[in-house]
């Protein structure tokens, strides 16, 4: 009798499937050094866990994965089962009814809570539904070389755009080079505007022909006038490190790309201002698709709620260097030490105080490239600002009709 209960417990024990791993697909638009960050943390999640195991697809860029989402969109099946979207276009995406709406989702609220205010307004909607998690969020900072400006007479960067103008000058004249590469990408714009008193979009349609924007953008358009700036392009990062730039603004994750490729020992500043510190928070949150099957959502929230994790924070934040978005992270005395440990790590956090979301209406999201499209006229070609920007305002109003 006993060797017959051996052989049905052994015979049960073999016809008895493993339970299978769910698998999901997270689709991400970081490359670089930050995309080798994206892959090392998802080894260690799929290191961590018996139950689910994630694939990530690079798709070029954040654009790549919104155009990616949209196509899986109109072809009726979801591109991937999480989507790392930017700010911008979590709105979009959400309003075609492709999101799910993670608020009721078990363990929601404590994950929620944990976050920095900004991170919670930047994906709060006015009906109450959330439908992406901060997760790879930064602000824009002034890198330069200390070199270049010593040259020129400077102790130490400017605190403000009306000292960067006239360090600018000073530095193009004594090294023959462009002072600061600017951008006519709007992010660190929306910095300067807030912080002069104005805003990027007001009363359902572009602001940027109200009096503290254009000021603003005529003060930047100076730069290019007097010959001491540059637009900044994807060569950017390349013309810094050769010393053909001394300065440029950009998100505090652009660091780890410039550590693998200066050659010099740069520097790293708080955002300059007009009348107050104003800092835009950018980059992405996570998605997760709503067309997927109940298993593969409960899949893809674990992922998600992992990486909001403290521990999981802060080994990203080593990797790429974006903020923290939980107030838990800061409070790890492992952090506090590593920001200490060297000249501007601490720097995203500690702008966070006066850290605002970036617009994220489909309206902006459409208008941006129009934005872009007037900026280059006036830094590039010297447009007239008020006749430019009022036309930019009229040209972009039919697209401020959502309703975020």
């Amino acid at each position: 009798m006993k060797k017959v209960l051996i052989a049905l417990s052994a015979s049960l024990l073999v016809a008895t499937p493993a339970h299978a791993a769910t698998e999901i697909t997270f689709m991400y638009g970081l490359g670089g050094e930050l995309g080798k960050a994206i892959e090392t943390m998802v080894k260690q999640f799929n290191a961590s866990q018996k139950d689910v195991v994630v694939r990530g697809e690079f798709a070029n860029s954040y654009e790549g994965v919104a155009q990616k989402a949209l196509a899986g969109i109109a072809a009726g099946s979801p591109s991937a089962d999480i989507l790392q979207l930017e700010v911008s276009y979590v709105a979009r995406i959400a309003d075609a009814g492709a999101l799910l709406d993670i608020s009721d989702l078990p363990g929601f609220k404590s994950s929620f809570d944990s976050f920095w205010t900004v991170f919670k307004q930047q994906v709060n909607r006015k009906d109450g539904a959330v439908y992406a998690m901060p997760w790879n969020n930064s602000n824009p900072v002034l890198y330069y070389n200390p070199a270049m400006l010593k040259k020129a007479g400077l102790n130490a960067p400017p605190k403000t755009y009306r000292e960067l103008r006239e360090a600018a000058k000073k530095i193009t004249a004594a090294t023959g080079q462009p002072a600061i590469a600017l951008s006519s990408f709007p992010w660190v714009l929306e910095g300067a505007v807030w912080s002069n008193g104005g805003e990027m979009v007001k009363d359902g349609k572009l602001a940027l022909d109200q009096p503290a924007a254009r000021e603003v953008i005529d003060h930047w358009a100076g730069f290019f006038r007097d010959g001491t700036a540059v637009l900044q392009t994807a060569n950017t990062n390349a013309d810094f490190a050769g010393g053909k730039v001394a300065m440029f603004m950009n998100s505090v994750a652009t660091r780890p790309s410039l550590k693998a490729s200066v050659p010099f020992k740069f520097g790293t500043a708080p955002l300059p201002y007009y009348k107050k510190p104003v800092v835009p928070v950018g980059g992405a949150t996570l998605a997760i698709s709503k067309n997927i099957s109940r298993d593969k959502q409960q899949a893809a929230w674990k992922f998600v709620q992992w990486l909001a994790e403290p521990e999981q924070q802060f080994t990203w934040i080593k990797l790429a260097n974006y903020v923290p978005i939980t107030r838990s992270t800061v409070q790890l005395p492992a952090f506090r030490t590593y920001v200490a440990s060297e000249q501007g790590l601490d720097l995203g956090f500690r702008q966070l105080p006066t850290a605002r979301p970036r617009p994220v209406s489909a309206g902006y999201l459409q208008g941006t490239q129009e934005i872009i499209k007037s900026l280059d006229n006036i830094f590039l070609k010297n447009a007239p600002v008020d006749a430019t920007l009022k036309e930019l305002v009229t040209r972009t109003a039919p697209l401020f009709r959502d309703t975020r």
